[in-house]
C-alpha cells in the first residue's frame, strides 16, 4: 500500500507548531540523521523505525531531489523487525540447554543463566535470518499542511508521530470531524449547529435481517 502502488489506504493528519517557512531548505540535514540505520543481531531493541526513499526502500541515501518534490514532502517509513518464528527458538534454546547443563554438569540452570542463555541464541539465530521489512509512504504538503500516512494502523500512526516530530519539530494532529470542523472556520450558526451533532452507528445488513 502507499502512495505510489497500491491500493490507496491512508491516515490523514494537520501538521502544526512552528513549522519553518523554508522546509526544503532547513530540513534535510535532520531527515538524513534520521533515515533508517540497519538492524544489528547484537542489538537489545527488536526493531528499528527510521526515513528512507518513497520510491525505495532499501535507498536511505536521502537528497534533496528523493524527498522533495514541488510543494511536497515524501518519504518512506521504514521499520524493520526481527521476527523468529517461536518453534524455532525453542528447540534451539532447548538444545542450547541441554549441551550447557552436560557440559558444567548440572540438572538444572539459574534464572539469570537461562536469561543469558536465550540471549546468545536468540543473536545466533539473527545471524542466519533476515529481517522483516516494511515501508509505509508518507507525503507532505506544504501549502496545505495536510500529511498522509498511507497506512491505518495506530501502531505505525505512533512510530510517526515520533519520528516526525524528532525531524522536524513540529506535531502531528490526527483528522478528525472536530478538527475538520476547526479548519474550516465555522461561523457561530454552524458551530452551533456542528455542536449538536450526535453520532451514528451503521449497522451491517446482516445484522439488520436478524
Amino acid at each position: 500500500m502507499g502512495a505510489l502502488r497500491g491500493s490507496l489506504t491512508f491516515s490523514r493528519f494537520y501538521v502544526t507548531g512552528d513549522i519553518p517557512d523554508d522546509v526544503p531548505g532547513t530540513t534535510l540535514k535532520r531527515i538524513r540523521a534520521n533515515a533508517f540505520q540497519p538492524l544489528s543481531p547484537d542489538d537489545e531493541k527488536n526493531e528499528g523505525a527510521g526515513w528512507a526513499s518513497i520510491e525505495d526502500p532499501f535507498d536511505t541515501d536521502l537528497d534533496h531531489e528523493k524527498v522533495f518534490y514541488n510543494e511536497y514532502v515524501c518519504l518512506g517509513l521504514r521499520l524493520d523487525r526481527w521476527a523468529i518464528p517461536g518453534p524455532l527458538l525453542k528447540a534451539h534454546l532447548r538444545e542450547a540447554e541441554q549441551a550447557l547443563l552436560a557440559k558444567r554438569g548440572l540438572e538444572r540452570l539459574g534464572r539469570q543463566a537461562k536469561a543469558d542463555l536465550k540471549t546468545m541464541v536468540v543473536r545466533k539465530l539473527r545471524r542466519q535470518l533476515v529481517p522483516s521489512l516494511k515501508s509505509y509512504d508518507v507525503v507532505w504538503n506544504l501549502r496545505t499542511n495536510i500529511l498522509h500516512l498511507y497506512s491505518q494502523s495506530e501502531r505505525i500512526a505512533a512510530l510517526l508521530d515520533d519520528l516526525f516530530k524528532r525531524t522536524f519539530k513540529v506535531d502531528l494532529v490526527p483528522e478528525s470531524p472536530g478538527t475538520a470542523a476547526d479548519r474550516l472556520g465555522l461561523d457561530a450558526k454552524e458551530a452551533r449547529a456542528f455542536a449538536g451533532l450526535e453520532p451514528t452507528f451503521l449497522s451491517r445488513v446482516e445484522e439488520e435481517a436478524r
